[in-house]
């Protein structure tokens, strides 16, 4: 592989990661799961999802009457070969439980984001273009002892493994 052809699927990988949380933050989340294997293995702060159906169901319930918004960061993507990525980056969250910013008419009150986590992905190529297969969040910092909307969720759902 030339290193043109690398740089080609960096870019590309990078710009699925992207799309993922533009598509997520405009409550677009059927876009957002299909930019996923629909066997995709996720760990996200505690919450284990498996498969396309239950990142929607998960996404719909924790961030369907919410804000938020996601910061992207220091992506790194690694090629391993023509079919196989692994990236890593930054993701900042911010949320709002109380509002949603499409419906109101000013700002919404900010005190800074909720959680910075560490991101790690293996995108594949399929026949619909790279899609994240496997996918893990680590909260390194957060703002406050609040639970973001996707814990909440694993929570209530009973989602949440005994060690998180």
């Amino acid at each position: 592989m030339t290193r043109d052809e690398e740089r080609a699927i960096e870019w590309e990988c990078q710009k699925v990661l992207r799309l993922y949380y533009q598509h997520v933050d405009r409550h677009e989340f059927e876009k957002a799961v299909a930019l996923f294997t629909p066997d995709v293995d996720w760990l996200g702060l505690g919450a284990p999802l498996k498969g396309r159906e239950e990142i929607l169901v998960a996404l719909d319930a924790a961030l369907g009457k919410s804000t938020a918004r996601h910061v992207l960061t220091n992506t790194i993507v690694d090629v391993i070969d023509e079919n196989h990525v692994a990236a890593r980056s930054y993701n900042t969250l911010s949320t709002s439980h109380e509002t949603t910013f499409e419906v109101g008419d000013s700002p919404i009150a900010y005190e800074g984001p909720n959680i910075l986590a560490d991101m790690s992905e293996k995108l594949v190529r399929t026949d619909e273009g790279w899609r994240i297969a496997w996918r893990r969040a680590v909260g390194v910092f957060r703002h406050n002892p609040q639970p973001i909307p996707l814990e909440t969720w694993a929570k209530d759902a009973g989602k949440v493994t005994p060690s998180s």
